[in-house]
């Protein structure tokens, strides 16, 4: 449903090209796996396999693309569908080679998988009963499509300090979590004007925070304003050095609520004063006529329990929405394909994944209950369990993750055999989340649960899997609470523990009390108290089961874990240059040959021009454009010193012949570049910037007139600014705003023609502010 970016299919290409060099070691994997991850291609855990995510905005995909979804993972050899936490799909265990073929298909299809990975604004959620639901406002899908259609169209979304998670909610109960989001929308009506309550901050990974409320009342059609705002803001103070800190939260605790709430005022105010922004709404999928016959239930006992558990009514008169559940969310590929071949005929906008790592199927005519009912028990799903065994979250563990401590999915599926035969009433904790993560990354959304758990080592006289234990989170109705830490348990013993909770929670709770109200209500003392039951840990040679995963044969070792792939980007590319600059330069003293010294010293160079363009937003897309960004943005912009013009030009044209004689202008070429990367900021500013930036506002203190000519043509513009310019007396300072494009690259070197002087000269948003002094 969203739009496909103009630059995509510019980028699939370029990422075949990197595949190819990073195959025949013409790069370094750390500068491919920059490129990659933000295309939302991981390596799993076992090296050499590869996972390709598909945003799924809203957690919406036709049954078309459903089916070919599956379709093309079966191509390439893939059984295993994922469904994720947030509304997305993974198409897993592939090959390499087959990415780019795949990304390919994708597009064909109008789906990508670009901002699955990385430092990028990933995939946008919303409820997922948004437009069925009788309790929500309004139906959250079109500004959800909008703001998606907006954000991927911009470059500047795929080069962000950490990943940028945005969400909206139909409704004051938030079942999407829009507290606990970098940026959240719960949708409101004040006065017949649509808009939205609007969280910023919030997140579940390390040290968890509760957003703040940015707005009580936000009008609707400004939200592109409030997500580009924050995003110019976290890219500014985000933490680019320390990933463990980057994420937008991380503002908030090095600078205070009301100083980034005064800093999103002033790039709030700037962009709305722009009005450059309109909101375009799409048009969701009508229903359709559906031509299939009414079929009556094959087990009619079977069928009205399935209906208890897995069928709601939607505010639609005659349709109802059906839960379809899977385990963890993995899907073998053949049941996607009958899932989305089946489903066609019902029309585009019948599926919707939830966060919960289900489908949920809509605007399914009533009578059709059965035949669904039929159909997804001739395809194995499973119809006859409480729906608690279908909704126990995990995310991916250390199956297939390198990040992952625990055996996260082993561990559940312990669990749900044992809540199956527990005896406890399972119908009666339908409202309960039960959240896992494989290690202290919230992929598996612990901190947003009832009842938690995140990975960690325990150890006696030797290391064994282990769990954190967390619990009492408060979800929506104005109130929103992380659930808190409550104790540890083993792995081993983690599936007992959490029967224990739930039949205190069930003998313990009033007639209407969600957890919640049980946890606070005494509820977290009992389960400290049972956390401690279980702390007692026996020696390996007194039983070796505690040493060893659920699912696992082997001996619990933190062996295939390594370097997570999530924020991959920027210093991974930096520090590919860094340390060819040091390697050079060993190698230079242990070298007589003039020609080796002049090809090594030329590598230096070519690295040190290199080194810091990404920090400008500069990726040159051939040799000449390194040496040619570098002088452009380092060296006339002062950052770097004129006297290593000639130096740099010699290396772009491929002359290294006197470069031996100039090995140590070379050297503090590079020290120079190094001693600017070393006092870089988190913001990516280097010192004589700052300088500038102050500067600036002094300059911008002096400005005379104001003259907004973005929407004139050239020449037309040139000749307005000459009549502004007319006006003033001699020093007297002018700006005029233009458009990105022909204006800005003729209007500044014509008035600097006429003897005039550009102060200064900065792009904001799509336009660009030019300060002139008059001669």
């Amino acid at each position: 449903m969203y739009i496909l970016p103009l630059a995509l299919k510019q980028e699939i290409g370029r990422y075949n090209d990197l595949i190819k060099a990073y195959q025949s070691k013409e790069i370094d994997p750390k500068e491919f796996k920059a490129f990659r991850v933000p295309m939302g291609i991981y390596e799993q855990r076992k090296d050499g396999t590869y996972m390709v995510r598909v945003r799924c905005s809203a957690g919406y995909i036709a049954p078309v693309q459903l089916k070919r979804i599956a379709e093309i993972a079966q191509k390439y050899s893939s059984q295993l569908i994922h469904i994720t936490t947030r509304q997305e799909l993974q198409i897993q265990n592939l090959a390499l080679k087959d990415t780019y073929p795949i990304l390919q298909e994708l597009y064909a299809i109008g789906l990508a998988s670009r901002g699955g990975g990385g430092n990028t604004v990933r995939n946008i959620m919303a409820s997922v009963d948004a437009g069925i639901s009788k309790d929500e406002v309004f139906d959250v899908t079109p500004y959800n499509i909008a703001l998606t259609n907006y954000l991927i169209a911009q470059p500047d979304s795929w080069t962000l300090p950490r990943k940028y998670k945005i969400t909206f909610s139909g409704s004051d109960n938030d079942n999407a979590f829009a507290a606990f989001n970098d940026l959240g929308f719960i949708a409101r009506i004040k006065e017949g004007q649509k808009g939205f309550k609007v969280y910023i901050g919030g997140s579940l990974g390390s040290k968890p925070m509760v957003g703040h409320v940015l707005f009580d009342f936000l009008p609707a059609e400004d939200i592109l304003y409030v997500a580009d705002a924050v995003k110019e803001l976290f890219s500014r103070y985000g933490n680019r050095r320390n990933k463990h800190k980057a994420r937008l939260r991380f503002v908030f605790y090095r600078l205070g609520k009301e100083k980034v709430f005064e800093i999103f005022k002033q790039i709030y105010d700037a962009l709305k004063q722009a009005n450059q922004l309109a909101l375009n709404l799409p048009l969701l999928p009508e229903s359709s006529t559906i031509n299939l016959p009414v079929e009556a239930p094959v087990d009619k006992t079977a069928f009205a329990l399935w209906q208890k558990r897995y069928v709601t009514q939607q505010k639609q008169t005659g349709y109802i929405s059906i839960l379809v559940p899977f385990e963890y969310g993995d899907v073998k590929s053949d049941v996607i394909k009958n899932l989305g071949e089946f489903l066609i005929p019902f029309g585009e906008d019948v599926v919707r994944f939830s966060m919960r790592q289900n489908i949920h199927l809509r605007n399914i005519p009533k009578q059709y209950a059965a035949t669904v009912f039929n159909f997804l028990q001739k395809t194995g799903v499973d119809t006859a369990q409480s729906y608690i065994l279908n909704a126990l979250v995990s995310c991916t563990g250390a199956n297939t993750c390198r990040l992952g401590i625990c055996l996260s999915k082993g561990a559940l599926g312990r669990l749900r055999k044992k809540l199956a035969s527990s005896g406890l009433d399972l119908d009666q904790l339908k409202e309960i989340r039960i959240n896992v993560s494989g290690c202290p990354n919230s992929c598996g959304q612990q901190t947003n649960a009832d009842i938690g758990f995140y990975g960690k080592v325990g150890r006696t006289d030797r290391m064994f899997p282990a769990y954190h234990v967390v619990a009492g989170a408060v979800i929506g109705n104005g109130s929103p609470q992380l659930a808190e830490p409550v104790g540890s348990v083993s792995a081993r013993d983690m599936p007992d523990l959490t029967i224990d909770i739930l039949r205190g929670y069930l003998n313990n709770k009033g007639a209407n009390d969600s957890f919640s109200d049980y946890y606070k209500a005494g509820g977290s003392e009992e389960i400290k108290k049972l956390c401690l039951k279980y702390s007692n840990i026996p020696d390996f040679e007194d039983d070796k089961n505690y040493y060893f995963d659920w699912g696992s044969d082997q001996i619990f070792s933190l062996a295939g874990k390594g370097a997570g792939e999530c924020s991959a980007g920027l210093f991974d590319m930096i520090d590919v240059d860094y340390n060819t600059i040091r390697q050079s330069r060993d190698e230079i003293k242990e070298a007589t040959d003039d020609n080796n010294i002049s090809s090594l010293l030329a590598k230096i160079v070519t690295a040190s021009s290199r080194m810091l363009l990404i920090t400008k937003g500069i990726e040159p897309k051939d040799r000449a454009g390194i040496f040619d960004g570098f002088t452009e943005r380092f060296i006339k912009a002062g950052l770097v010193s004129e006297k290593y013009s000639a130096i740099v030009n010699t290396v772009k044209n491929v002359d290294y012949t006197d470069l031996s004689s100039q090995k140590n202008l070379v050297f503090d070429l590079a020290a120079d570049v190094i001693d600017l990367y070393e006092n870089m900021d988190d913001s990516l500013q280097f010192p004589a910037e700052k300088e500038m930036e102050q500067s600036k506002e002094e300059i911008t203190n002096k400005v005379t007139v104001r003259k907004d000519l973005r929407g004139v043509a050239c020449p037309m513009n040139f000749v307005m600014t000459k009549i502004e310019l007319a006006k003033l007396k001699s020093d007297d300072v002018l700006e005029v705003l233009l458009d990105d494009g022909e204006p800005i690259e003729n209007v500044p070197g014509s008035v600097k023609g006429e003897g005039h002087k550009i102060l200064v000269q900065e792009r904001i948003g799509n336009y660009w502010s030019v300060v002139v002094q008059k001669r």
